[in-house]
């Protein structure tokens, strides 16, 4: 558990063992309009690091909007910074200052962070969502698993193209899968959706996304996923779908799932027939796929 000791403008960051590893340095306070504008400087690195931190950050936010009652706290940092203890708490990456920290003779750039009261009362816990099933488990990813998403979607470039939209050789990298993760998560934390990982012995086998979740009087949503192609056959897509299924009725209340395959994608299909889902009709030209549009048989399921 890390705490801050205060020295008049200086937070200083200490880890569960007591050692300085970092400190927030109060730039501006703006009484009048009650915000706040923080210097993060953080050293520590390693399996602990984010948690640290996000303690660290916690008591900062309790002090400051709990205890003095501010609206607004801005947090500008070192860009290669984790975004996970930020997105955990509810804060949004609201700009990217350029050549503004000299880090070993070298200019780098700065992310600003920004987060109002309501968020931190709406997002004052981490929240996180890991499912365990018989063969495989699901976990929903946040930025921290940019790169095992990217070296999953990698390794299986050529197999996922017949059957998902054409990819520029940019999604092929760490920061495009970060920013993608880093907007799925903020989905997860406002209830608007949720992207999985599916884990087999602790190895990022798949993925499986509800998305376009829809409240009201239609308590409706999509899926979406796909399997590593050494990973076939094994029963976990079936597994790891019945999972989300019952996630989504029970946690998020939901009464209705639809999924789409492509017309000749008979093993996707086999997979939601397996789960209950049936079939509704075809969508005529829905996707373009490997360099054409492609007609997708819709599915679907209703909870009963």
């Amino acid at each position: 558990m890390s705490n801050a000791t205060d020295e008049a403008n200086k937070y200083i960051i200490r880890d569960s063992s007591g050692i300085i590893v970092g400190r927030f340095i109060i730039l501006d306070l703006d009484h009048e309009n009650k915000g706040v504008i923080i210097k993060l400087k953080f050293y520590k690195s390693g399996r602990d690091a984010n948690k640290t931190l996000q303690d660290a950050l916690k008591l900062m936010l309790n002090n400051l909007i709990k205890s003095k009652g501010l609206h607004k706290v801005n947090i500008i940092c070192d860009e290669k910074i984790s975004l996970t203890p930020f997105t955990n708490l509810g804060f949004q990456l609201e700009g990217y200052i350029s050549d503004s920290i000299i880090t070993k003779f070298k200019y780098e750039g700065s992310l600003l962070f920004g987060i109002v009261e309501e968020e931190f009362y709406n997002n004052s816990y981490k929240k996180e969502l890991a499912i365990q099933g018989n063969k495989i488990s699901i976990r929903v990813l946040n930025s921290d698993d940019a790169s095992d998403l990217l070296e999953y979607y990698t390794r299986n470039k050529e197999f996922l193209s017949k059957f998902e939209p054409h990819r520029d050789e940019e999604f092929y990298t760490v920061e495009v899968q970060k920013q993608s993760l880093i907007e799925n998560y903020k989905e997860f934390i406002k209830g608007e959706g949720a992207h999985f990982g599916i884990y087999k012995a602790e190895k990022m086998i798949g993925r499986i996304r509800i998305y376009n979740i829809v409240h009201g009087v239609f308590k409706s949503a999509f899926i979406g996923y796909s399997m590593d192609e050494q990973y076939q056959g094994n029963g976990y897509m079936k597994e790891a779908v019945s999972l989300v299924v019952t996630y989504a009725y029970e946690e998020l209340g939901l009464h209705r799932i639809e999924a789409t395959t492509l017309v000749d994608n008979e093993k996707s299909q086999r997979v939601l027939k397996a789960c209950g889902f049936n079939e509704l009709g075809i969508c005529k030209e829905y996707l373009h796929i490997n360099g054409k549009w492609r007609d997708h048989v819709i599915f679907y399921k209703n909870n009963k």
